[in-house]
């Protein structure tokens, strides 16, 4: 197998400054919450001395008045889909690892020859815009192309073939293993692909197992990773454009209340069911507003979606107007994947009034069920987003 890797560093920051390109000067952070604590998920290249991960309260006693952006992960995802979406219109099989890098199976257009593998970057870069400093490696299998593109500088391909002269100094940290094993290796001098090379096989066997013998098999160009490749039928979308821009509220309410119905009829029609459908809204210039809804079950309902979307619609203040409305269907199910309910067949509303009847005055206890209902849904606190209220109806 021949791959092509699409490295997207630091997408987060890249898509930021796509939808706002007056901060590029400027020092920005992207917070994010992970247990509870604000920490930094991305940074600008101007900022120096600050690690992902970071508590954002410490950075901030290290930087001087530096521009803070809440992570936008909707955003984020829109952006990401479009990319992937330019690709599959190229290329038939691509594994996409979110946010991060996108796997190319070139197998079947990959010659070995460097004009070719141009022609091939080439075609991968004129589809990606020129903000997100992508990188590309070509290699033999997925991890091996993924260092290939590490290895690349933005706009550039790295094409890497394993031998003696372009693994000498190539970091050993850049392996595919655990943090643990990488500060074994360090600890014995292995520094380098070349020096574990350089090792028989049977040596590293004895001191790492199993993993030694990959470490080994690898890093002499034995990459057995292949890519997994996402089917695009497993997600579309329905747009309107308007022919004069608005912020109308009942004008886009018919937008999105047709681009549903639309998206229903096919799914009905091919037995498939959403996880997840997002309304994306293009305003004039160029600023996106996206609302996602997810169904954690098969039992989804076009009103459902439809009631979460008025809501939203009605009560964002848009600063343009909008020229078109997409709605996208994303993450498919099929019925065969459903979930068993925990009353295996009462799917309607009075049947589960009739069970709860009943477990009610089996045990002389009040409802023992519970909705998750929201709160404050933009809040920052992640406990004040949704409340628990007891169900009995």
């Amino acid at each position: 197998m021949n791959v092509a890797c699409l490295l997207l560093p630091n997408f987060k920051i890249n898509s930021e400054l796509k939808r706002h390109p007056y901060l590029s000067k400027k020092q920005v952070l992207i917070s994010g919450f992970v247990e509870n604590k604000e920490v930094i998920v991305e940074y600008t290249n101007n900022i120096n001395g600050v690690s992902k991960g970071s508590l954002l309260r410490d950075v901030l006693m290290k930087l001087k008045n530096p521009l803070i952006i809440e992570e936008d992960n909707q955003y984020y995802s829109y952006i990401f889909d479009n990319l992937l979406s330019g690709l599959f219109k190229v290329f038939d099989r691509i594994e996409p690892a979110k946010y991060k890098c996108m796997y190319i199976d070139i197998s079947d257009l990959y010659i070995p020859s460097y004009g070719r593998n141009i022609e091939i970057a080439e075609e991968i870069l004129n589809i990606i815009p020129e903000c997100f400093n992508s990188q590309i490696g070509f290699s033999t299998g997925k991890y091996s192309s993924y260092i290939a593109a590490l290895l690349s500088s933005p706009g550039k391909l790295n094409a890497l073939e394993f031998n003696k002269t372009n693994i000498e100094k190539i970091p050993a940290h850049l392996l595919p293993v655990t943090d643990e094993l990488k500060k074994r290796m360090y600890f014995l001098g292995l520094t380098s692909f070349g020096k574990i090379a350089s090792l028989n096989k049977k040596d590293l066997l004895f001191q790492f197992g199993k993993e030694g013998g990959f470490i080994w098999d690898f890093v002499n160009g034995k990459d057995g990773s292949e890519i997994k490749p996402l089917k695009l039928k497993d997600k579309f979308s329905k747009e309107i454009t308007f022919h004069d821009a608005t912020n109308n509220y009942d004008a886009l309410l018919v937008a999105v209340e047709t681009l549903l119905f639309e998206c229903f009829v096919l799914l009905e029609t091919a037995k498939r069911y959403p996880k997840k459908i997002s309304l994306i809204c293009v305003l004039i210039g160029g600023f996106n507003w996206i609302k996602s809804v997810t169904f954690k079950t098969h039992e989804y309902d076009k009103e459902y979606a439809m009631n979460i979307f008025k809501k939203n619609l009605l009560t964002y203040p848009f600063s343009a107007p909008v020229e078109k409305i997409t709605i996208q269907i994303n993450e498919l199910g099929d019925e065969n994947g459903f979930q068993l309910n925990f009353f295996s067949g009462l799917r309607k509303e009075s049947s589960l009034k009739n069970a709860i009847d009943e477990f009610k005055t089996r045990f002389d206890v009040e409802s023992p069920f519970y909705k998750i209902r929201d709160l404050e849904p933009d809040s920052r606190i992640p406990e004040r987003r949704k409340i628990l209220v007891r169900y009995d109806p």
